[in-house]
């Protein structure tokens, strides 16, 4: 494989990590940027610009960005519309004591976007915030005190336990708490059927990732949740920017009670919204599903930029072409390799992986490091997950697909050596 013509160097990265982890525990107060899933001295820890696609760490070697700050530059970084609107709108001031006029047109522009499916909405300042007060909208709404998670919903106690595992104890989750929720992992139809029939009186509502479900399987959950009156809550968190404009509810044409969206809203700022219909999002108030920083104007405007960027796009996502091919030329390679039974590409245009099929843990992935490390080499960055955005070039997204085939074939030779040395 080529490496790029300077050789990276990290000094100042190695440097600045050996201070940060003194001064901020793992590094990073995102658990998902920390350095710990990285591997310093070999790859990007540290970023100090990004415009576009591309991002300068901080020893100023640059990087083709295969992650997009975790999925949600989805315009690109530094998108140029969006910080107009930004810069123009700090002008005027970034928070009021009043309602801000920004919010309401922010507002106004969501719900056209979904054909007023939904008849309000409320913002909050992130993903975890969202899916919690969906949560919360759904037991008062409800009167039911159970809620049903099935994938990674934030950090939030009713939720955490049951994907990282472990001792909820010592997570600081109370067993009251832990014991509200009803954990579901992965996308089983049966296991929900299973859960409903024990506690489907109880149950407020079952939140789910729609993206990670067939649609068909996904409508018989929607079924047997009206039969019980549980309410669905899509958390489209990470994939409502990402699968199409109405997000995977519109691609499946399928309507959760609540939807929740986040990453991608505002090109990166922090900002989340929660749609339901009126009923439902008439209890806000009621549950106090509030913050301070909800309805400051930064991020606002940035969403309004980013939502007429949506309405003039022929169609969204832009790469979602692109990556479908690249995804297939590497399944071909998978296959061509004799690769399928030990590796899997998973995934979608939106977002996919290449990982090992025997760890469950993907941070502990093998092949996850090697990837990673060779593609560094040429000064590609990913953790694993390839993300891209509207910046990515069909030249970029080749050159990610034609090094992705390198990394398999060059696993696939040190594999067959290490088997025929065991024999």
């Amino acid at each position: 494989m080529k490496t790029r013509e300077e050789q990276a160097v990290f000094t100042q990265s190695l440097q600045w990590l050996e201070r940060v982890q003194q001064l901020i525990p793992s590094g990073c107060s995102t658990l998902a940027k920390t350095p710990e899933r990285l591997f310093p001295g070999e790859t990007a820890i540290c970023c100090v610009e990004a415009r576009q696609s591309r991002f300068i760490d901080i020893d100023g070697n640059e990087w083709l960005d295969c992650e997009m700050a975790m999925g949600t530059a989805s315009w690109g970084h530094a998108r140029e519309e969006v910080q107009a609107a930004i810069v123009k709108q700090l002008a005027k001031g970034t928070s009021f004591s009043v309602p801000a006029d920004v919010e309401l047109t922010a507002a106004e522009l969501i719900l056209a976007r979904f054909e007023q499916r939904y008849a309000a909405l409320r913002f909050c300042k992130g993903g975890a915030d969202a899916v919690s007060g969906a949560v919360r909208l759904a037991r008062a709404y409800t009167r039911r005190t159970k809620v049903m998670a099935t994938a990674y919903h934030g950090w939030s106690d009713w939720s955490a336990y049951g994907y990282y595992g472990g001792d909820a104890e010592a997570m600081g989750i109370p067993a009251e708490i832990r014991n509200s929720t009803v954990w579901v992992p992965h996308a089983s139809l049966r296991r929900i059927e299973d859960e409903v029939r024990r506690h489907g009186d109880q149950l407020a509502c079952i939140v789910l990732c729609p993206s990670e479900w067939q649609r068909e399987e996904l409508a018989k959950v929607m079924e047997l949740a009206a039969r019980h009156s549980i309410l669905i809550v899509f958390d489209e968190v990470t994939s409502g920017a990402r699968m199409g404009k109405q997000a995977t509810a519109g691609e499946y044409g399928l309507w959760p009670d609540i939807l929740c969206l986040s990453k991608g809203l505002a090109n990166g700022l922090p900002l989340g919204v929660v749609l339901g219909s009126e009923p439902i999002m008439r209890l806000c108030g009621q549950v106090k599903f509030s913050s301070a920083h909800s309805s400051e104007t930064i991020a606002l405007a940035a969403l309004i930029a980013c939502e007429k960027l949506m309405q003039a796009a022929p169609s969204w996502p832009s790469w979602r072409g692109g990556t479908e091919k690249l995804m297939a030329e590497l399944q071909a390679q998978l296959d061509a390799l004799g690769l399928t039974e030990e590796l899997a590409l998973h995934g979608t245009y939106a977002s996919f992986c290449l990982r090992s099929r025997a760890e469950q843990d993907f941070y502990r992935d093998p092949f996850r490091a090697y990837m990673m490390k060779r593609l560094a080499q040429q000064g590609i960055f990913t953790k694993g997950f390839f993300v891209f955005s509207d910046a990515h070039s069909e030249a970029e997204l080749l050159l990610v697909q034609e090094s992705l085939k390198e990394v398999l074939l060059e696993w696939s030779k040190q594999e067959h050596k290490h088997s025929k040395s065991a024999v």
